[in-house]
């Protein structure tokens, strides 16, 4: 999957200023390639019984699925932070991953994010997680 330095900048501050809860959002852009970002949207997470759970509105996913399809865009992928968690994909996250979509998860401790894996359920076999390399490209690219 590929994302400029900028785009990550952006998760990074949504997940520090939503520590110690769970920030959530849109990874937009293109499947081709191996996964181009083009656009990071923020969600609101609509948990509010968990620190370390998300949910993004069906609402909010259809407007942005909408915002998306206007700009000839895809949602590629969904991000969200691990507050004091390694940015691995935990049981809740394999229950409610979709298939093809790129999974983008931020650890983050005492609001410093830490360290970003990219995702992806894999094509066969056993229904998990294979990480993704994630790829920072220039701005120029997009």
């Amino acid at each position: 999957m590929k994302i400029t330095d900028a785009q990550l900048k952006q998760i990074y501050t949504h997940a520090a200023e939503i520590y110690p809860h769970e920030c959530c959002g849109f990874l937009l852009g293109q499947f081709a390639d191996g996964g181009f970002v083009r656009e990071v949207r923020r969600a609101t997470n609509q948990n509010q019984d968990r620190t370390d759970r998300f949910v993004i509105s069906p609402e909010e996913f259809a407007k942005v699925q909408m915002s998306a399809d206007d700009a000839e865009l895809e949602i590629i992928g969904i991000y969200h932070s691990h507050p004091d968690w390694p940015p691995i994909p935990s049981q809740t996250d394999m229950e409610s991953a979709w298939e093809e979509v790129f999974y983008l998860i931020t650890s983050v401790h005492e609001k410093m994010p830490l360290n970003t894996n990219a995702w992806r359920l894999a094509d066969e076999g056993i229904r998990r997680f294979e990480f993704v390399p994630l790829e920072i490209v220039d701005q120029n690219e997009l």
